[in-house]
């Protein structure tokens, strides 16, 4: 077993109504803050109106900034960092999905400095203080990004998609209601519910070195998944599955899934394999986590069976982890391929050199991994 470290600085504030909570929280953390959105839908049930009315309220000025796209875009974020230098934003609050969430975590870094958000990913510059305090509000039960100092930005001139982690990017408090989750449409729901085991389950097939605990921690994550997801696109309004989600999503991508050790040897490939796609498609991270996830199990199989046959019979109570996968991707809507996307087959070697050159942590998946490995894997998910 090796050693682990657990440290986790954001103050996570969960519950049925805690969205009421936001001016009182904000006000301790900033003067004048940028609220962060990107949905239509913000406006359209209320909550940007209801979000503003509190702040206001509490002593806390805003901007509103509503331009995040469903994979954000670093000339987006570079926009927003030039109105938090302007306006002197001393709060970010991030109130939406992933996209939304790791957009307010890049404007927070790329908003204390005058480089562009392009160049701290690329490691030319290093985020220094003084950098906006993060406050983050989900409405989508997917990334987890509440509670992790990770945020996902695409380059769109190069159709680099890449992920960047920061202690200056945790965000200080997060404020998880799953009453705001109710209102989501179906495909969004199960888009979210598919990252959701993903997020555990290529950590958990990857690792060379469990965890009994952490197994454990793992398992009922994903368990959740498996078993609120179909209840939940049956009645989308049935709040104790979108409670339920909504834990099992800030679970499966913070440090609390790792608790007990196990996972340090565990690496999400197929996160960064999918990566390469959504960001030369702009595709929504969840479609295509689902097309290729059962090629990603297929190739990795060989080098990872106890662990498969562990899935299959404490997840899905089945011995085939990988039909079981696909069956739960059918029962939820989500059994789909990179064609239904129209993703091009002329691209796959494109987006496969493209995941080698930015993707984290591909040197260790359970079976070797180059671009001809992945352009294959695109192949076999057509």
């Amino acid at each position: 077993m090796q050693q682990f470290r657990f440290f986790l600085t954001t103050k996570l504030v969960f519950g049925n109504g805690v969205f009421s909570q936001l001016g009182k929280e904000s006000s301790k953390l900033g003067k004048k803050a940028m609220v962060v959105t990107g949905s239509a839908s913000m406006r359209k049930t209320g909550v940007l109106d209801k979000a503003v009315k509190d702040l206001n309220a509490n002593g806390v000025s805003t901007v509103v900034f509503d331009k995040i796209g469903s994979n954000p875009r670093a000339e987006t974020i570079d926009s927003a960092a030039q109105i938090v230098r302007q306006e002197k934003i001393d709060l970010i609050i991030g109130i939406g999905g992933g996209s939304t969430m790791d957009a307010s975590k890049a404007i927070a870094v790329a908003g204390s400095g005058t480089a562009p958000i392009w160049d701290y990913y690329e490691n030319k510059v290093q985020p220094r203080d003084p950098v906006p305090s993060i406050l983050l509000v989900p409405t989508v039960a997917a990334t987890g990004s509440e509670a992790n100092p990770f945020a996902v930005v695409t380059n769109w001139a190069t159709h680099d998609k890449k992920g960047m982690g920061s202690r200056f990017m945790q965000p200080k408090v997060s404020l998880i209601d799953p009453q705001l989750t109710l209102t989501l449409p179906a495909r969004p729901t199960a888009q979210g519910g598919v990252d959701i085991f993903c997020h555990i389950v290529e950590e958990y097939i990857n690792t060379s070195d469990p965890s009994a605990v952490t197994d454990g921690i793992c398992e009922t994550v994903m368990r959740v998944a498996v078993e609120y997801l179909p209840r939940l696109l049956a009645k989308l309004d049935d709040l104790e599955a979108r409670f339920e989600m909504s834990w099992a999503s800030t679970i499966a991508c913070s440090q609390f899934h790792q608790l007990g050790g196990g996972l340090e040897t565990g690496v999400r490939t197929l996160h960064e394999i999918e990566h390469a796609v959504s960001g030369l498609y702009d595709i929504a991270h969840g479609d295509g986590l689902a097309a290729i996830m059962p090629a990603w199990m297929r190739l990795t199989l060989p080098a990872r069976k106890e662990r498969f046959a562990k899935l299959g019979k404490n997840v899905f109570g089945k011995t085939d982890a990988i039909k079981a996968v696909e069956e739960w991707l059918s029962k939820v809507n989500m059994k789909h391929s990179l064609r239904e996307f129209g993703v091009d087959p002329k691209d796959f070697d494109r987006m496969a050199d493209s995941a080698m050159r930015v993707g984290y942590g591909l040197d260790k998946h359970a079976v070797k991994l180059d671009a001809k490995v992945i352009a294959q894997l695109y192949k076999d998910s057509y």
